[in-house]
C-alpha cells in the first residue's frame, strides 16, 4: 500500500516537474505571443528595471469553433536592464531579483490571430496564494468560453414559425 501512494505521489511530481521544464522553443507561435503580450504589460508599469522570463509553469492551447484559447503561467525576475532595454538579450538577472508571478488568458480569432478577449496579471511572487489562484482559474474560464460572431464549423438552424 505505500509504495502504491509513493508511486503516485513520484508520479504526480513528474507531472509538475514536466510541467515547468517547458521552453519557449515547444510552443507554440500563439504561445509565445501571448508571452510577449503579458510581458510587454508589465513593461508598462512605473518599474525602474526590466525584467525577464526565467520559467515556464504552465502552457496551455485548446482549439474552439470560436476561436484559439491560450492560457500561460511563467515566473519574471528583475535584471540589470533599465524597463525600456527589457527586451535585450544581455539583460541579466540581478542577485536577490524580484520575482514576478505572471499569467495570461487569451481568446484569439482563427484567422487574424486577434484578441477577442483577455485577462492577464504580474504580481510579487509572495503574494500569490490560494485565493489569489482560485480568482485567476475563475476569470481564465470567462475568457475561455468568450464567444463572438465568428465561429468555425457551427450551423444554427433557424425555425420559422
Amino acid at each position: 500500500m505505500k509504495l502504491a501512494a509513493g508511486w503516485g505521489l513520484v508520479s504526480a511530481l513528474l507531472v509538475l516537474r514536466v510541467q515547468a521544464d517547458v521552453t519557449t522553443e515547444e510552443l507554440s507561435e500563439i504561445q509565445n505571443q501571448t508571452i510577449q503580450l503579458v510581458m510587454e504589460k508589465l513593461h508598462q508599469r512605473d518599474l525602474p528595471n526590466g525584467y525577464r522570463m526565467t520559467s515556464i509553469v504552465k502552457s496551455v492551447e485548446e482549439l474552439y469553433s470560436a476561436g484559439i484559447f491560450v492560457n500561460v503561467e511563467f515566473l519574471m525576475k528583475e535584471t540589470s536592464c533599465r524597463k525600456h532595454d527589457w527586451s535585450k538579450p544581455d539583460c541579466k538577472v540581478v542577485k536577490n531579483a524580484k520575482t514576478y508571478s505572471c499569467f495570461g488568458c487569451f481568446k484569439f480569432e482563427y484567422d487574424s490571430h486577434t484578441v477577442i478577449s483577455q485577462v492577464e496579471e504580474c504580481i510579487l511572487l509572495r503574494h500569490l496564494n490560494p485565493g489569489r489562484k482560485t480568482r485567476r482559474n475563475t476569470l481564465c474560464k470567462e475568457v475561455e468560453m468568450k464567444v463572438t460572431g465568428k465561429t468555425i464549423g457551427v450551423y444554427s438552424f433557424l425555425r420559422k414559425e
